[in-house]
């Protein structure tokens, strides 16, 4: 993790619309005379440490140092012994910054945390332009000279910072490191033996809080090193989260656990928001109930301390007052048994009596359970694969539904979508989304899920029961119902052989929804400003989407020039949007004019959609959506026409259900059309059938049509463009389901849902097209109604002239309640 006065870096959990973690019962109350007041002494009576990443610069900061002082009994620098900062040059080590943080804790009796000897960011200069055997060379003498100098000093090193990618498959991160050879990991925990023997050695990751591709492939390199005697003996999760906690965050640090090495919560930030507090105890109490995770850090002393500006993360406000996740957190701790011995046993009790209830609550309407699946697999590289899985209901109407078969091979589920999937042995069990619980008769649910295998067969389940009623799947038709997949639903045989990894299961149902917000009937918001500037040549930055890109921000734009053409580009990524203004701007090397960027989950694809390359709308695809040149070549997304509308089709909204996708689109003329495909069609074209859905005057529904999903309930959000006689704003409005009706919300110019009446904007009159930031990526386009924020353009109120040469610039509007 790095600080903000620093290159802005990386990985946020986009926790948002993940399962609240349940760990009733699991912990035990001490006396109220035993409860400790700090957060340091509170984790020491459970025998773990509680930690705080702090600054050199802010260490003459007294309301800074007293925090640190009073709370915190373990120290990590943020930046400070990190590889650009301990060798700036080759074989030349700084480590005034270094001593400094260590000799203070170690002064004051804290521990500390070496962070970090080997990572692909924040190298220095000299090493980044080097490779091969030479870079190998020169990293492994830096981590013998750098862990050498604190030889003694450091209780925990995290040798190895960050090396397996984001890319859904588990593979290690392409960098320079690794380039040197698939052992360098190793290499360098030896190094690091060698030269500090007395610090426990660990690997530290992001995005690795739930079981998923990424974890997994770091669970997979962990057994191995133990396995071979490689000297590993903690694994970090950095756990820099959105608003909520993986339903498996628990399961996946028991599981590290059981692999012989100690778990540590090693960057812990939660975005601010209504379930803050709660989600800072869940984190604890997952510590907590794990006998081997050794301590948490948190990223941070107050908010204004954080990279993550604006998220408002921490324990402590700007101000260094508690916050409720501070009390939170301390309280947790508190319950905790004493002893850290002592913390098994609970867990184990209450787990068992837990498990047959959630796999029973799919079933509120069994109906009959004659269904048909058709499972098939629509991408496959080695050790990989993508599957599509389509439900055909034939029996009475469904409310709440679960699929269940058994793996022919050795595989298993790595991410779900569409539906919220557990695995023990090779039975696997997926039950339904919040969202599509409810299936007809004669209704059809589609669903999907990235796996991993073993050996060179991936074979397909040939049998598979729906709320434990045999289905004929599409894949052996002739294949009667299998009785032996019921019993993978109810007796969940994991609780078993290993106790403690139990809790996956009864965390899956979440009895308690994510905590939301419903949407105000008049909105107010704050603004940001103009955030940057166009790059020259250009006069206007306009039409924005952005997509969420490993906890960074990733936005494409239109573009115009002083003459005639209309260009597109994207900027580099960033953390916060107070840096958007010193973020590169890439032109692309075609027009992809009013794009729209979002990931494909079925297919492991990003899409972007865009108008004026061909036909009314197009697209393009690339599996690396950070570089302007690795879209592939131009698609048909829309070859449709409309009637009374000078500019044709224009602005395309795109988003998904379990079914379907469905494409959104205005005309300047008053009207919102639709069209749809199934959503295993996409990418494709959706040809040129349409629907209008609605009309209007041509001011009230005029362009820039954006569509989403609203986090935790089954309700949709529109918002389209209109003109005032104050300006450019935006209307809303609610439906139930993507093909149903829509219901006027927040719909005038005194009280739209955003424009020159609550913006707060002082710069610009128009708030005009742009997008909702989500809480993913993908294609369900899901904002969080209890902090939605508007990436907008805005002009000058006193420019005027060509449209294309208005002088539009991003602003942000961020909703208040």
């Amino acid at each position: 993790m790095q600080n903000t006065s620093r290159r802005p870096r990386r990985a946020l959990v986009a926790a948002t619309s993940v399962a609240a973690l349940t760990l009733t019962g699991v912990l035990t109350a001490l006396p109220a005379q035993a409860a400790a007041s700090t957060l340091g002494a509170a984790a020491q009576q459970s025998g773990r440490y509680f930690g705080v990443a702090i600054a050199a610069g802010r260490m003459n900061d007294a309301t800074y140092m007293g925090i640190v002082d009073r709370e915190f009994d373990s120290i990590v620098a943020e930046n400070e012994m990190k590889m650009d900062a301990t060798e700036p040059n080759q074989n030349q080590f700084s480590f005034t910054n270094g001593d400094r943080i260590v000799s203070y804790a170690l002064g004051k009796g804290k521990k500390v945390r070496g962070h970090t000897l080997g990572w692909h960011q924040q190298q220095p200069g000299w090493m980044q332009g080097m490779s091969g055997p030479t870079l190998r060379s020169a990293f492994l003498n830096h981590v013998t000279q750098v862990a050498s100098h604190f030889r003694g000093k450091i209780d925990s090193w995290d040798v190895v910072n960050e090396a397996f990618a984001d890319d859904g498959r588990g593979s290690r991160r392409d960098s320079n490191l690794q380039r040197t050879g698939d052992d360098w990991i190793e290499a360098a925990f030896r190094a690091a033996r060698a030269a500090d023997p007395g610090a426990k050695l660990c690997y530290n990751d992001y995005n690795t809080d739930g079981v998923n591709a990424k974890s997994t492939g770091v669970y997979t390199m962990v057994r191995d090193f133990k396995a071979r005697g490689v000297p590993i003996d903690c694994v970090g999760f950095q756990s820099h989260l959105g608003t909520g906690v993986p339903s498996d965050y628990r399961a996946n640090l028991q599981r590290f656990a059981d692999l012989g090495v100690d778990v540590q919560i090693t960057e812990l930030d939660i975005e601010q928001g209504s379930n803050q507090a709660n989600a800072y105890r869940q984190v604890t109490q997952a510590c907590l109930a794990v006998s081997r995770c050794t301590g948490i850090t948190v990223w941070g002393v107050r908010d204004t301390d954080s990279w993550r500006t604006g998220a408002n993360p921490l324990l402590f406000d700007g101000s260094g007052n508690k916050k409720a996740a501070y009390t939170a957190v301390l309280d947790a701790l508190n319950a905790a048994t004493p002893t850290q011995t002592q913390t098994p046993t609970p867990t184990q009790t209450p787990t068992p009596t837990q498990t047959p209830t959630p796999t029973q609550t799919p079933t509120q309407n069994p109906g009959t359970g004659a269904c048909s699946v058709d499972y098939r697999v629509t991408a496959q590289w080695p050790g990989g694969f993508t599957a599509d899985v389509r439900i055909t209901n034939h029996g009475a109407a469904l409310n709440g539904w679960t699929l269940a078969f058994a793996f022919p091979g050795s595989q298993s589920v790595q991410q779900a979508w569409s539906g919220v999937a557990t695995q023990n042995g090779n039975q696997v069990s997926i039950r339904n989304a919040d969202y599509n619980a409810s299936v007809p008769s004669g209704g059809t649910v589609q669903l999907g899920f990235n796996g991993v295998f073993s050996g060179s067969a991936n074979p397909v389940p040939t049998a598979f029961t729906l709320n434990g009623a045999g289905c004929n799947g599409a894949v052996t038709p002739t294949q009667g119902p299998t009785a032996t997949s019921t019993p993978s639903v109810t007796p969940t045989p994991s609780v078993t052989p290993t106790p403690t990894v139990t809790p996956t299961p009864t965390v899956s149902p979440t009895p308690t929804p994510q905590p939301t917000c419903t949407l105000p009937s008049s909105y107010r918001w704050s603004d940001s400003g103009v955030l940057a500037q166009p790059r020259s040549g250009w006069v206007s930055l306009k039409d924005f989407t952005v997509a969420p890109y490993n906890g960074q921000q990733l936005v494409y734009a239109t573009t115009h020039d002083n003459g005639t053409s209309w260009g597109s580009m994207n900027f580099g990524l960033f953390t916060s949007y107070s840096q958007m203004g010193s973020a590169s701007q890439n032109a692309m090397p075609f027009s992809a004019v009013a794009p729209s960027l979002f990931y494909f989950a079925p297919k492991n694809v990003w899409v972007l959609a865009y108008q004026w390359g061909g036909p009314a709308f197009s697209y393009r695809t690339s599996t690396n959506p950070t570089d302007v040149n690795s879209w592939g070549p131009h698609q048909n997304l829309f070859t449709g026409s409309i009637s009374n509308s000078g500019t044709g089709p224009i602005d395309q909204a795109l988003i998904g259900d379990d079914r379907n996708m469905y494409l959104f689109f205005a005309g300047d003329n008053g009207n919102i059309y639709r069209a749809s495909m199934p959503i295993g069609n996409f990418p494709g074209s959706f040809g040129s059938t349409y629907q209008t859905i609605m009309t209007d005057t041509q001011a009230n529904l005029f362009e820039a049509v954006q569509v989403y999903r609203l986090q935790g309930q089954n309700r949709y959000l529109m918002i389209v463009e209109a003109m005032g006689a104050q300006g450019r704003y935006f209307r809303s409005f609610t439906a139930t389901s993507l093909d149903g009706q829509w219901t006027p919300q927040a719909a005038t110019e005194s009280n739209p849902f955003a424009g020159k009446a609550n913006s707060g904007a002082t710069w610009t009159n128009d708030i005009s097209h742009g997008e909702l930031l989500r809480t993913n990526a993908d294609q369900t386009m899901t904002v969080d109604p209890c902090n939605l924020r508007l990436l907008y353009q805005g002009r000058s109120p006193s420019s005027g002239g060509d449209y294309g040469r208005l002088p539009y610039r991003p602003g942000l509007l961020t909703m208040q309640r």
